[in-house]
């Protein structure tokens, strides 16, 4: 049985997942994205998590990210990281707030999903305005197939059409669908159902 999302389980899961990825390799998608991304003054890695991304990130050559995470574990994990180029942010997304125009590529690596349904909207808006015109964007959202797609997982989740419709007015780079059965990176049986977005914003 895949093991269930809640929110009441998030914090030690959450825990449990950096550990486990602290060492992993950046995701191709986001080595796509930083190959795009001109200038690499700024970036945000949204959702930081073992700050894997925003090591990347830095080594790819931009001079500052700001990692923004409200797990203490990936407070802890960027102690590591200098801070004249790394600024981590303690914070839930619903909770920072997002400055206009700001960053040459946001990055938000598995971690939109796990936004209240109802605060979704405003927080993925928000995110998409703090790329600066001619930046880049990339991420994963949940399909409705997935199966932490419950009424207790205080998650969101959406359709083909809903996520193209988020991405009004964007230029689609890259948009691709995954709709199997797999294991999460706890070693848990799980069916997945993930959009991943890579898209330009207009200059």
């Amino acid at each position: 049985m895949p093991a269930p999302q809640t929110e009441s389980n998030r914090s030690e899961r959450f825990a449990a997942y950096i550990a486990a990825r602290r060492f992993d390799p950046p995701r191709p998608l986001l080595m796509r994205a930083a190959e795009l991304a001109s200038p690499k003054d700024r970036a945000l890695d949204a959702g930081a998590g073992a700050l894997n991304a925003t090591k990347y990130l830095l080594s790819a050559g931009f001079a500052h990210v700001t990692a923004l995470d409200s797990a203490p574990a990936a407070e802890k994990a960027a102690e590591e990281l200098p801070s004249e180029r790394v600024a981590f942010v303690l914070s839930r997304f619903e909770d920072f707030a997002c400055p206009v125009d700001a960053y040459d590529l946001v990055n938000a690596e598995f971690s939109l999903p796990f936004i209240r349904r109802e605060n979704f909207a405003a927080v993925f808006a928000g995110l998409l305005g703090a790329v600066k015109p001619g930046g880049v964007f990339t991420g994963q959202l949940f399909g409705l197939n997935d199966s932490w797609n419950t009424p207790e997982s205080g998650m969101n989740f959406h359709s083909r059409d809903a996520v193209e419709q988020l991405l009004g007015g964007w230029d689609i780079v890259e948009f691709e669908e995954e709709d199997h059965p797999g294991k999460t990176k706890l070693g848990e049986p799980k069916h997945w159902h993930i959009f991943h977005i890579l898209a330009h914003r207009a200059a």
